[in-house]
């Protein structure tokens, strides 16, 4: 894969994780819940 071929993929899928961060509550909700397991977990 190029060079801009590989920066376009990330971009583009950096916008959508934003936009349904912000605009799709329940995805919202499932990514901050596996955020506080992850370090609930691993807390020291």
């Amino acid at each position: 894969m190029s060079t801009s071929t590989y920066i376009k993929v990330c971009a583009g899928s950096a916008v959508v994780w934003a936009l349904g961060l912000l605009f799709v509550s329940p995805f919202a909700q499932a990514v901050e819940g596996l955020l506080l397991l992850f370090l609930s977990t691993n807390a020291r």
